[in-house]
This record gives structure tokens, C-alpha cells and sequence, in this order.
């Protein structure tokens, strides 16, 4: 039995190239070019809490994430840590360099659950880019809608409206990883009230209050060590 289980074992080039195929960046690729490119990859596995990269010292490179959950954080002038970003399978996050070209905004990864990603080197996705251009111009694409993305986070958090803060990561988090439950949506992922005010930009105490004033209006239920949305329309009213 444990030889057999051996046998069906998939090498790490097999999980490479299954995964591939399900990223957009890599959509167009043909079996042989996807086999060219997994040859610039490497696995790396990160267990809960595991910083893959700081903010000051992180070299330049594309990760992909396989399985988990990452956040990218950013500290403020004022001192406060914002989460700029959630990282799901399939996303594409960290940077490239291009000749003496550093980008000055660059941000800290944390492994917010058991986590695995594929991690090309700025040589390398260089490389593999000037081979196939049109790798470039999607990446290109893709780094500027995450741009915007985070334009809109520090904006809402200019703002002051926290309550359309939280409803929004909560909807963004039911639509990535939530699961379907009878007429409610559960996000089973372990995020605690601090990583909900990081995500947001306020305090945890801020968050408590308005996760705990949802919950006896029925809008959601966080009983079970989870976030279970009960409400989905509510949320989305204070979306504005």
C-alpha cells in the first residue's frame, strides 16, 4: 500500500505544469512552452506566520501562489501595519526589476495559512519574457490592476468609512474563498479581528465593534471560529 502511494506520487515538475494551466498569465501557453517556462520555477513551501519576503531586503522576483493564503503588508508613517493585499491561489505578487530600476513601494509577505508558491527570479522571468512576449504585456496588465486596486484601498481608508471597509474585504473574501451553505456564505479561513483591522486600516477594537453590532443585526455569525456571511445584500448596501 505505501509503495503504491509512493508510485502515484506527482514530481514536482508535474505539479508545476497542472498549475500552470490554470493561471491566466500562462493561459496560452501550448504543453511545450509551459514545459520551457517550469523550468525557471521553483516550489517554495511556507508554514502559518512564515514572512516570505520583507519590505526592505526582499529580492526582486514573480511568485505565484499554488495553495494557501498570503498578505502583503505595509507599514505607515504613523506606525500602523495595512494590508495592502490578499493573496489567493493563482494570484501573482512581487516585483521585477529592470536594469538599475528599483521600485521604491515595494511591501512585506506573510503567510497567513500553510502556504506554497512558485517563485521565478527577476533573471529568469526576464529571461522568459523576452522569449515570449506576451507574457510581458499580461504581467504588465496584470501589475497595474493590482495598482489600481491598491489606489482604492488607500483612498477608502482616506476616507474614514470603516464600515464600507469591512463589508468590502468581507465580499471580496466570500467571492474568492467563501463556500456556499444553505442561503449563507462561510469564509473558513482563520482571520482574526487584528487581520481585519490591517486589512482595513483601523484598530482592532474598531473592528470588533462593527463585526460585533453585524452580528446581532443578523447581517453575519463568527460563533464557529469563522466568518459566516448570513446577509450578503446588507453588506452590500454600505458598498457606496
Amino acid at each position: 500500500m505505501g509503495k503504491e502511494a509512493v508510485g502515484k506520487r506527482k514530481a514536482p515538475q508535474d505539479i508545476k505544469l497542472d498549475f500552470l494551466k490554470e493561471v491566466h498569465l500562462f493561459e496560452d501557453f501550448n504543453q511545450e512552452e509551459l514545459k520551457e517556462a517550469v523550468k525557471y520555477m521553483t516550489i517554495k513551501e511556507y508554514e502559518k506566520g512564515d514572512y516570505l519576503f520583507f519590505e526592505e531586503d526582499a529580492e526582486p522576483g514573480i511568485f505565484i501562489l499554488i495553495e494557501g493564503l498570503v498578505k502583503l503588508v505595509k507599514e505607515t508613517q504613523d506606525g500602523r501595519t495595512v494590508i495592502v493585499r490578499l493573496v489567493f491561489p493563482a494570484d501573482i505578487f512581487g516585483w521585477i526589476e529592470w536594469g538599475k530600476k528599483t521600485p521604491k513601494n515595494t511591501y512585506t509577505a506573510i503567510s497567513v495559512l500553510n502556504s506554497k508558491a512558485l517563485y521565478i527570479s527577476n533573471k529568469d522571468f526576464i529571461n522568459l519574457a523576452i522569449k515570449y512576449p506576451a507574457l510581458a504585456i499580461k504581467m504588465t496588465c496584470d501589475a497595474t490592476a493590482n495598482l489600481l486596486n491598491t489606489y482604492e484601498i488607500l483612498k477608502s481608508i482616506a476616507s474614514g468609512r470603516v464600515e464600507e471597509r469591512i463589508a468590502k474585504i468581507l465580499l471580496e473574501l466570500a467571492d474568492r474563498i467563501g463556500k456556499k451553505m444553505n442561503s449563507s456564505i462561510v469564509i473558513a479561513t482563520p482571520l482574526t479581528r487584528q487581520d481585519i483591522a490591517e486589512m482595513t486600516g483601523t484598530t482592532v477594537e474598531t473592528a470588533i465593534r462593527v463585526m460585533s453590532k453585524w452580528k446581532k443585526q443578523g447581517i453575519i455569525n463568527t460563533e464557529r471560529g469563522y466568518i459566516e456571511i448570513l446577509d450578503r445584500q446588507q453588506l452590500e448596501k454600505l458598498l457606496v
